[in-house]
């Protein structure tokens, strides 16, 4: 079974990338069909397909069903999405290669069946007819007479098949039983005597001399190109090739041989395929171009955000070391105190801890060895809130608790968090062990009614322990 659609070259002119697409659907459809039907797909270049089967009804049946399906598919289209295929159907030996193509005889003849039939229809060769017209009663076998193809030195008969009511019409021709020979046979009456031998000499000698010139204007006028060892052998080796400047080559050296024509449709849909590719390298190249704009742009702002916000920070910093602090009895600070601590605290100022007004007071002692340092920030009315606490302002801040965190401390280590707050360890300038902290208070919108951060560091030998650390800083609230 040859298969070739109509008016491919001319698709692919107007609309490559469309054609193409509407090319695999119905190529789905047609190889589908093929192995439903016990068909084997040979060979395929571009548009066309040659598969072969074990029964010619089977294979008959098939192409009737191919193009019903296209028929149908095409319906549910605009006219100038039509895609059409043209189908022959001969019975014949064929050589099979080592690849699976097939080759022979037998091929060409299909495919000039092919070639002379109608677009949506199906031609056969009468050695089909024969055989199948008796098994599928449903169809017509319409004759289109004894045609001479190119390159095929016999005669063959070729049917057009005819379905549905039109195929009751059909006259039910007679098939020559010696299918594939000439049809015509000269006839002689025998006869006796001389006189009845001449004319039949006469006749003989002039029918051989008529078959001479036939011969010699079909061997120098009509015939088409043959295909050359030379060219059989390059178009094996080129025509499953995906790149295609094989195919240009391959038609550089052969311009106007057997194969030229499938040449030229092969490099057509090879030139479609890589279009597609570059197009798609094309469209991934600007894709990461433009994602690794986009995440340069994204590293970019987030630099600029830090930046943003570390100066945010160090503003804040050096606001808080700006405050008006005055000492005052421990009595009067919100702090829970213990003996021997000496107490201040700033007047109500604006910002720098958060959203409002805020007031801080603290509380401290130094003796014997023992250190503690005390901060409360709070806010100073019910409508302002303390900055919800995080590990990059505390980083910062718990260094910044008072001029001894910030002068005479080594070793800080990382943030450590805890209750909601953080803690980080560090050593005084005389070797004593201590920590720093900050615990925030109730929640007030999505702030903090107030926080406190501090210090404490234990006589020299002694090392705070986390549950140490964790006791303390628990230890801490307002009054």
């Amino acid at each position: 079974m040859s298969i070739d659609v109509v008016s491919y070259s001319a698709m692919m002119g107007a609309d490559e990338e469309g054609t193409l697409r509407l090319l695999r659907a119905h190529r789905a459809y047609t190889d589908n069909s093929i192995r439903n039907r016990g068909g084997r797909i040979a060979n395929t270049a571009g548009d066309s397909i040659l598969a072969e089967f074990s029964s010619p009804v089977e294979a008959v049946r098939c192409a009737v069903e191919i193009q019903a399906g296209v028929a149908d598919m095409n319906a549910k289209l605009p006219p100038e999405r039509h895609m059409r295929f043209r189908i022959g159907v001969h019975l014949d030996d064929v050589i099979v290669q080592d690849n699976g193509d097939l080759i022979g005889e037998g091929v060409n003849i299909a495919a000039r069946l092919q070639a002379a039939g109608d677009p949506g229809g199906v031609m056969v060769s009468g050695e089909v007819a024969s055989q199948a017209r008796a098994k599928l009663p449903e169809l017509g076998f319409a004759p289109v007479g004894e045609s001479v193809f190119k390159n095929i030195l016999r005669t063959v008969e070729a049917f057009r098949i005819v379905t549905g009511a039109a195929a009751r019409d059909v006259a039910r021709a007679p098939v020559s039983s010696t299918a594939g020979l000439t049809s015509r046979q000269a006839k002689t009456e025998g006869t006796g005597g001389g006189r009845g031998a001449m004319p039949v000499i006469l006749v003989a000698v002039g029918g051989l001399v008529l078959v001479v010139a036939a011969a010699l204007v079909w061997l120098f006028v009509l015939r088409g190109p043959t295909e050359s060892p030379a060219e059989a052998a390059a178009w094996n080796a080129v025509k499953q090739s995906t790149r295609s400047a094989d195919v240009v080559a391959f038609l550089e050296r052969f311009p106007k041989g057997f194969r030229a024509e499938e040449a030229t449709a092969r490099l057509a849909v090879l030139r479609a395929e890589e279009a597609q590719r570059a197009a798609a390298e094309a469209e991934e190249r600007r894709r990461r171009e433009e994602a690794a704009r986009a995440e340069a742009a994204r590293t970019e702002a987030a630099r600029k955000a830090a930046a943003q916000d570390a100066a945010r920070r160090a503003a804040r910093l050096a606001a808080t070391r700006h405050l008006d602090w005055k000492d005052v009895p421990c009595g009067r600070v919100r702090l829970v105190t213990a003996a021997g601590m000496s107490c201040n605290a700033t007047p109500p100022y604006e910002g720098h801890d958060g959203r409002g007004r805020f007031q801080r007071s603290a509380a401290g002692v130094h003796a014997g060895g023992l250190s503690t340092y005390v901060l409360l920030i709070e806010a100073a009315d019910a409508s302002s809130a303390h900055d919800a606490l995080n590990a990059d302002d505390e980083d910062d801040f718990i260094i910044e608790i008072s001029n001894f965190t910030r002068n005479n401390a080594r070793g800080w280590s990382p943030l450590v968090g805890h209750a909601g707050g953080y803690y980080a360890t560090f050593t005084a300038v005389d070797g004593r062990s201590c920590m720093g902290f900050a615990k925030p208070g109730p929640a007030r919108g999505t702030g903090l009614e107030w926080v406190i951060r501090g210090y404490h560091c234990v006589p020299a030998g002694r090392t705070l322990q986390p549950d140490q650390i964790r006791a303390v800083i628990d230890a801490q609230r307002p009054r």
